[in-house]
């Protein structure tokens, strides 16, 4: 058995799993509200079954308000992906979406957009549309 631990390949695999491990999770505690582009947006609604996008600006005063909200549920719902998008540089994936009021929360179930809701709202009020999509 011993030797078996000691074998060089073995050591070199185990420890390649491990920062894998450790790179997920530190993924998941330093953001668990991924930041949205152009790039990676379409990616991120259909890699995750039920993924929730806050539509933001950095000009918006309910955007701030809202955005602790939804790190709230970030954590409390690790099963759903969260993003953020920034309007102001993503103008593309705004006029694809009607995105016409900030902030807007839109939800995603299989990369299609189901739900969506205006402006700053109770965490409850997003909650219960989470809640309904996980069922």
């Amino acid at each position: 058995m011993n030797d078996e631990l000691n074998d060089p390949e073995l050591q070199k695999i185990l420890s390649k799993k491990a920062n894998q491990i450790l790179n997920s999770l530190k993924e998941k505690v330093e953001e668990p509200v991924k930041h949205l582009n152009s790039k990676n947006f379409e990616e991120f609604i259909t890699k995750n079954k039920i993924a929730v996008v806050d539509f933001w600006a950095e000009w918006c005063a309910p955007c701030f308000i809202l955005a602790p909200i939804i790190e709230e549920l970030a954590n409390d719902y690790p099963q759903v992906a969260f993003g953020k998008l920034n309007t102001e540089e993503n103008q593309d994936i705004v006029m694809r979406y009607g995105i016409m009021s900030l902030p807007t929360v839109m939800l995603f179930k299989n990369g299609e957009p189901v739900d969506q809701i205006l402006g700053a709202v109770p965490r409850e009020e997003i909650e219960v549309r989470i809640k309904a999509l996980l069922e």
